[in-house]
């Protein structure tokens, strides 16, 4: 029913590392926001995700993908908070992607499709997953072109205001995002050569984006050090499975 994964310090044990961090902050930031009992309903569901995915659970990775955001659908409708259902679209992505994209990299053989068609669905939902964390699940952009970035959690919506180094922060990190993004999309998608520059080298550059992101939320907003966890375990989806991926991919093209 389970399969207790090797913890050492190779990618894939870290990559398997890196999504069960994502699951966990995710939980700790539940923890942080529980008013309620039904609000503990979120951190279970997500430990319970993430801990099913890392022990490589049968049918976890479609119970995930599918589950969490029917529960969020079901809590909405419960909690009367509507809202819930629109964001339950977005974390469809997010946790089919985190789901996935592991899996894909390590080429899974529960997922029992050819290497070439497992590549190439790595490489979708990468480009997916990249650009939706750069554009949209970030405050990057309107911090690094207006200078305020908004919390939408709050209620009333709070705005921030940032220093000119904390913008230029936001800058760099945006800049460095967009740069590991194109530099995927061109060595990882299209296949060309740009360089020493690797598919993961794109991957490392978005994980500084990352960081950039979640050090304004730390810095501007005091959010507290979970952002960090976040960063870290972002960084490793990111970095981890892009290096495995096509490590994979080069053994198989030279056998």
């Amino acid at each position: 029913m389970y399969k207790l994964p090797q913890i050492d310090s190779s990618p894939a044990s870290m990559l398997k590392l890196a999504q069960l961090g994502f699951f966990c902050v995710f939980a700790y930031w539940g923890v942080e926001d529980a008013e309620s009992t039904i609000d503990w309903v979120w951190p279970i569901i997500m430990i319970s995700a993430g801990l099913s995915l890392y022990l490589s659970v049968p049918n976890s990775r479609i119970g995930a993908t599918l589950g969490i955001p029917l529960i969020m659908v079901v809590m909405g409708v419960i909690m009367d908070e509507l809202d819930m259902a629109f964001w339950a679209i977005f974390m469809l992505v997010i946790v089919g992607s985190l789901a996935y994209i592991p899996a894909l990299a390590l080429g899974d053989e529960s997922l029992n499709i050819d290497d070439k068609s497992r590549i190439t669905r790595f490489k979708i939902l990468y480009s997916l997953f990249a650009i939706m964390m750069v554009f949209l699940f970030s405050v990057l952009a309107p911090a690094a072109m207006d200078g305020t970035f908004e919390d939408d959690g709050e209620d009333p919506v709070v705005e921030y205001q940032l220093e000119s180094t904390d913008q230029t922060i936001a800058q760099a990190g945006f800049a460095m995002a967009i740069v590991g993004v194109l530099i995927f999309l061109g060595t990882g998608v299209f296949g060309l050569r740009l360089g020493p520059m690797n598919p993961w080298h794109g991957g490392a550059m978005i994980s500084s984006g990352v960081f950039a992101d979640s050090y304004l939320w730390m810095a501007v907003a005091d959010t507290g050090f979970a952002d960090f966890l976040f960063a870290l375990a972002a960084s490793g989806i990111f970095t981890l499975s892009a290096l495995v991926a096509f490590q994979q991919d080069d053994i198989t093209e030279s056998e």
